[in-house]
């Protein structure tokens, strides 16, 4: 099991022109971070930031950067660089750039490298992560993307990870109108993968699990559907 503390540590400050620094207004903590809590996630260190769920305000950036300072920003848990061969294709979950640490630990671990994460041990780059006061945001005019003044971070928070995650499984399915669509587990991302489902045209969603709780989430979010 890891040990984790609140504590201070020193400000993040900027390292390259496409960095933005962040002053984080919501974070969250994510099922996945229960894996390093729970010492299934190798290479992390003492002093280590988790985090990679989070909303804040632009405080300040590298040259020529297209953000504005005050700008409220939404940033996505991977770290992709927007110009490699593979961010240009919009396969940015193996970005070639963001991740040169860790890349051959990855090959060796995974069999395939993988873009740097927030928080998320140096096997992913070693990026402190956004359950801080402040972050760095590498790439962020790639990265960054500003959130609507008409929106609240409660709305916009789960688009950082774990929504995108349900909404690809169940894009992945290939869901037509009408279908009907079985979803085994659901806690958070099985919830957003139902959701998703009918988003995505299906007709009915069989929820699956074992947890009383879990289902009865299901059942209102299909209610409110």
């Amino acid at each position: 099991m890891t040990f984790i503390k609140v504590k201070e540590v020193p400000d993040p400050m900027i390292q390259y022109p496409r960095d933005i620094i962040l002053r984080v207004t919501t974070t969250a903590i994510c099922g996945s971070d229960l894996h390093i809590y729970d010492g299934y996630i190798p290479t992390m260190k003492e002093d280590d930031i988790l985090g990679h769920e989070f909303i804040g305000i632009f405080e300040e950036a590298g040259s020529n950067h297209p953000l504005k300072k005050g700008d409220r920003v939404l940033i996505p848990f991977q770290i992709s660089c927007g110009i490699c061969h593979l961010c240009k294709r919009m396969e940015t979950a193996p970005c070639d750039t963001t991740n040169p640490e860790g890349a051959e630990k990855m090959q060796k671990a995974y069999g395939q490298a993988a873009a740097g994460l927030f928080g998320y041990s140096h096997l992913y780059g070693g990026y402190p992560g956004g359950q801080a006061q402040y972050v760095r945001v590498p790439c962020a005019d790639f990265g960054a993307f500003k959130v609507p003044e008409s929106l609240s971070d409660e709305q916009v928070l789960f688009l950082t990870d774990i929504f995108p995650t349900g909404f690809m499984a169940a894009e992945n399915c290939g869901i037509e109108p009408g279908q009907t669509v079985a979803v085994w587990g659901c806690g958070p991302v099985g919830q957003f993968a139902i959701r998703s489902a009918f988003l995505l045209g299906a007709g009915r969603v069989f929820a699956l699990d074992n947890v009383p709780e879990r289902l009865e989430l299901a059942r209102k979010a299909a209610r409110r559907l």
